[in-house]
């Protein structure tokens, strides 16, 4: 996609912003497989509702100018092209899967099978991830609908802002589907978005009889519901930085003016940067004060005391001092103790300009935050009409609703704590330990069989739900450990309130009422936090903003925080080690664990095989083979290993004739037809075929009877594909880091172009931890993971790396930074690692899926263009939410689930750094002067380089301190007599260096 930006003119008075996009038909991808046309359009992701055609769509942010607000969209000059044959069955949407490894798992093949070796050579075969969603078949309803209606090229979405920027929200759907099933491109469009000098507000009448049938007559005010507020900025650092990042975000850069400094009053706000910590271990529920935990708050005293050393003022507040009202009374109507906290961060943030907020300790220390994961886990549709129910469905007896929860969700697990809710209102359905519950006194209980009579105090998989018929006739939701998602953004995003979202397409863009509720987070008032609808909408009053950026150290002992502070001292003063400011910061290490596994079948002399095996018999003219789980892929090929030189791809087929050579999915062991439907699309009948456990293969007899076969994914693994893109990323945006290092599983399917750009092995454990232990800079993993690591990378490997230098790691994977558990997760071992690990983790504490991490890694990286600052590189996730339609449930749980560990302001670098050099070493008492000169980081110092401008000097003894900026001269002036003879701690830094600390030496007698 090309854009062209015109330039902001007048029209009657006003101004509009007017935006040309281009598509080329060379940028369309048309991927032909036995279930239909894989459509790929470059820079863009596949969209629609699982069952509705996959084609890709984009969300654009479009700045408008200072003063201005978005008004009403105009479109013009559509000019379209036909993009296909027609009749061009294009394949449903499905719903993503879980990057993460199943709890116990089959080998695709034997402990001692080698037919992997040249891939893995020390590792054992790959277990299964956890089960994939079924695949859902189209929805012929939706076909029919985007033939007769598609949607626009251009819709609007919303109003939103980064800092003082106003920003449009626009959607571009650049396919449809013509009345003959032919795919049509739209090669130009013009949209024209009209400015206004006053904000077009939303119908409040509309959005108060909304929001009362949302959370009912009872305890709702309607003095609540308010016009949307604007975001609040602290002062001109702030406003600028979050300038910077706007700019990198907007298809419109130039639009955005620059921030007049004159314009922003200066203000000496006490606390920038602010440190919650204590020297005890606190019970969140109680709101008491556990075991002692002596020593943790000297030690974060030298994080703030060298964060002041950089001129950013700093404090360490202590949980006990929170609680005893030192700073207000919060904690007067707080349930627990993340509500005090965070009514303190919200008492704070304007009256002392936090922020950078780092969380001082593990879980224990510092409590996290619960709240409701969406993303399709844990819901039971309305009731179907089979008694007994079949497995995760419902049935309606007419007084009750009988429910069987076999396997609900990923990772589902049948207990008397989990939470069963209506999806669509949130309403809480309690647990009826009693089973006295009624169509007046909702409740759920286990029942010991499936005629649902009789209660189990003990957890089964037949549950039995009292209620109200018009909440139990509709979609339910179990709440259970594997979607209830931890999160510290619930100390990041403070403001809270419930948009009224207008429906997507033409019209204004106009700012929503919204409903602020008596607990944040919690609009329905029924002790559950952030909750939402099935469709991801909000419901629970979570803002989708930043207000202070949030990290962690995750330390539990006073040691632990020594090394966490020592680590980020370490990278932030590198500028005294010149080979490591030179050379160190330019290295990137990628590594791509696969996302989808190759699939291993060996022969057996049982009929019918097993899970992984594949049986012939010799009086048969078919081969039997039996996968273990229905492919929720779409690209797969089937290859028979005759021998270890002789390897044969075999082709797909459609017909069970055994003359015909090739496979096809059968029906079962015992029909072994094909697999297969004829759908009625507007324009013409199709025939698909429907993927199943068993696979039949005709052909030659030694096609038939192999040493393998292999079921593999036709194209490049997605996650490598992934990782190459990220790796392009940053050699188009990050040019200083250009020392990359890649780790692949699938490096066969890699282009040889892409083969050769950079240094490229094998992932297995040995390469992996040779590659972590020549010190990498930062540190990007992708695949399937759990608790206790991904890519190989454990908690025994953490914990034992010698890196030296903490690195920034990135991992796109499930559950690897759960650090609200009992035991330690692989991100703990790492940053707690003290001869190296990492200094930054960001991580999930919950499943990524697979398609949208991506996402939000490269969001991550992307915005390390426009800031150097970790915090605001994590809060980068938040302008991913919503950004694809139909995925809303799925970015906003990676929204709460990617959580940094790590100091929030630390500046990361971007390739080689600079240095400071301060001189003399001794200082004359008659004539105290500082110089500061610079060294570049590369080659050489050159002979009397200029001053540099800007540079702060901080200067201690004791308790005596000063800080100046130096001169035109490149030098600052101590005061006369301030000092004593003896030692100096001397720390300079400027945003554009890297910080430098030396100890010099008052002269004297």
């Amino acid at each position: 996609m090309r854009i062209e930006n015109h330039e902001t003119s007048e029209y009657g008075g006003g101004s509009q912003v007017v935006v040309s996009l281009y598509f080329d038909l060379k940028e369309l991808e048309l991927t032909q497989t036995p279930f239909g046309t894989i459509v790929k359009l470059a820079d863009f992701k596949s969209c629609g509702a699982p069952g509705a055609p996959a084609l890709p769509c984009k969300q654009l942010k479009v700045a408008v100018p200072e003063l201005f607000w978005p008004g009403s969209v105009e479109v013009s000059d559509e000019e379209w092209k036909c993009a296909s044959e027609p009749a061009t069955f294009v394949i449903p949407a499905q719903k993503p899967r879980a990057g993460g490894h199943s709890k116990q798992g089959d080998f695709h093949c034997a402990a001692d099978c080698s037919c992997r070796v040249r891939q893995r050579p020390d590792r054992p075969p790959h277990t299964e991830a956890f089960d994939p969603p079924e695949v859902v078949p189209p929805d012929m309803d939706a076909y029919t609908e985007l033939v007769k209606n598609p949607p626009p090229i251009v819709s609007v979405v919303s109003i939103e802002a980064i800092g003082a920027t106003r920003i449009a929200i626009i959607q571009v759907d650049p396919l449809r589907m013509g009345q003959n099933g032919e795919l049509e491109l739209c090669t130009h469009v013009k949209f024209t978005i009209k400015l206004l000098k006053e904000p077009a507000l939303d119908n409040r009448r509309e959005a108060l009889s909304e929001f009362k049938r949302l959370y009912g007559d009872k305890g709702f005010d309607p003095k609540r519901v308010i016009v949307q507020p604007e975001r609040f900025l602290s002062g001109l650092d702030e406003a600028t930085r979050l300038r910077d990042i706007a700019i990198a975000n907007v298809i419109n850069p130039k639009i955005i003016g620059s921030i007049i400094r004159g314009d922003w009053p200066k203000f000496e706000f006490p606390s920038d940067y602010l440190i919650i910590t204590d020297d005890f271990s606190w019970d969140a529920a109680s709101i008491t004060p556990g075991v002692p935990r002596p020593g943790i708050i000297a030690a974060f005293e030298r994080l703030a005391e060298a964060k002041r050393a950089r001129g950013i003022t700093a404090r360490v507040v202590t949980i006990t001092d929170i609680v005893a009202g030192t700073y207000g009374d919060v904690r007067t109507g707080s349930r627990d103790l993340q509500e005090v906290v965070r009514r303190f961060l919200k008492f704070v943030r304007n009256r002392w300009g936090v922020n950078w907020l780092l969380l001082g300790g593990d879980t224990e220390i510092v409590p996290i935050r619960q709240v409701a994961g969406g993303a399709q886990q844990g819901y039971v549709g309305p009731p179907l009409g089979v008694t007994p129910p079949a497995k995760n469905t419902s049935y309606w007896t007419g007084s009750h609703l009988n429910i069987f929860a076999e396997n609900l969700g990923t990772w589902y697990g049948a207990t008397t704590d989990n939470q069963l809710v209506h999806a669509e209102s949130g309403m809480l359905i309690p647990y009826d330990s009693t089973g006295t519950a009624t169509s007046t006194s909702p409740g759920w209980y286990f029942t010991t069989a499936d005629d649902y009579a009789t209660l189990s105090a003990t957890a089964t998989t037949f549950i039995r739900v009292e209620g109200p018929e018009s909440i139990l006739k509709s979609q339910l939701q179990f709440l259970y450990y594997y979607n209830t998602l931890p999160t510290d953004l619930y100390y990041a995003s403070l403001e809270s309130y419930v948009i009224r979202r207008r429906p997507q397409g033409p019209g204004p863009l106009t700012v929503p009422y919204v409903y602020e509720p008596e607990h944040d987070w919690d609009a329905t008032g029924n002790g559950l936090y952030g909750q939402c609808k099935f469709n991801g909408e909000d419901i629970d009053g979570v803002v989708q903003n930043i207000d202070i950026s949030v990290g962690r150290a995750p330390i539990g002992f006073a040691q632990e925080a020594t090394d966490f502070v020592n680590k980020v001292l370490a990278y932030e003063g590198i500028g005294k080690r010149r080979f490591l400011g030179s050379d160190w910061p330019r290295k990137m290490l990628i590594v791509s664990d696969d996302w989808w596994d190759r699939m291993q079948f060996s022969s057996t002399g049982t009929s019918p095989p097993g899970d992984h095996q594949f049986f012939h018999d010799a009086a048969q003219t078919q081969t039997l083979v039996k996968i273990g789980q229905t492919p929720t892929l779409y690209v797969w090929e089937l290859v028979a290993r005759v021998t270890q030189n002789d390897v044969r791809l075999l082709p797909f087929k459609r017909t069970s004739n055994p003359s015909v050579r090739g496979w096809y999915y059968a029906i079962s062991d015992t029909d072994t037809t094909p697999s297969q439907t004829t759908v009625q699309i507007p324009w013409n009948p199709v025939t698909r075929a429907i993927p199943t456990q068993w696979i039949v293969v005709h052909g030659p007899l030694e096609e038939r009877t192999p040493t393998l076969y292999d079921l593999n994914p036709t194209r490049q693994e997605s996650g490598m594909i992934e990782q190459e893109d990220l790796r392009k990323q940053v050699r188009a945006e990050l040019r200083g880091i250009n020392r990359v290092e890649r780790l692949y599983e699938d490096i066969f399917d890699l282009p040889l172009a892409d083969q050769a750009v950079a240094p490229l092995d094998f992932l297995t454990d040995a390469t992996l931890t040779a590659a972590l232990n020549t010190g990498p800079h930062i540190v990007s993993l992708s695949g399937h993971g759990n608790e206790y690591g991904c890519c190989g990378l454990y908690n025994g490997v953490a914990a034992n790396l010698k890196n030296g230098l903490g690195f920034i790691a990135y991992a796109d994977s499930c559950l690897t930074n759960d650090y609200n558990t009992g035991w330690n997760s692989m991100s703990e071992d790492l940053m707690r690692n003290f001869n190296g690990g990492a200094v930054a983790y960001v991580g999930n504490t919950r499943f990524s899926w697979v398609g949208y991490g991506d996402d939000f890694q490269r969001a991550f990286f992307h915005q390390l263009t426009a800031t150097r600052n970790l915090g605001l590189l994590n809060d980068s996730r938040l302008l991913v939410v919503g950004t694809r339609p139909g995925g809303l449930t799925f970015e906003r749980w990676q929204m709460f689930t990617l959580n940094l560990l790590g100091d929030p302001e630390m500046r990361v670098y971007r390739g080689a750094i600079p240095a400071l050099v301060v001189s003399p070493i001794v200082i004359n008492p008659l004539l105290p002067i500082i110089k500061i000169t610079q060294r570049p980081p590369i080659g050489p110092p050159k002979p009397d380089p200029p001053p540099i401008k800007g540079v702060l000097v901080y200067v201690r003894q004791g308790k005596q301190v000063f800080s100046g900026v130096v001169d035109d001269e490149g030098g600052v002036h101590l005061p006369k007599g301030m000092f004593q003879k003896g030692e100096l701690e001397v720390t300079v830094s400027h945003k554009d260096y890297a910080v430098t600390t030396e100890t010099m030496f008052m002269g004297g007698k």
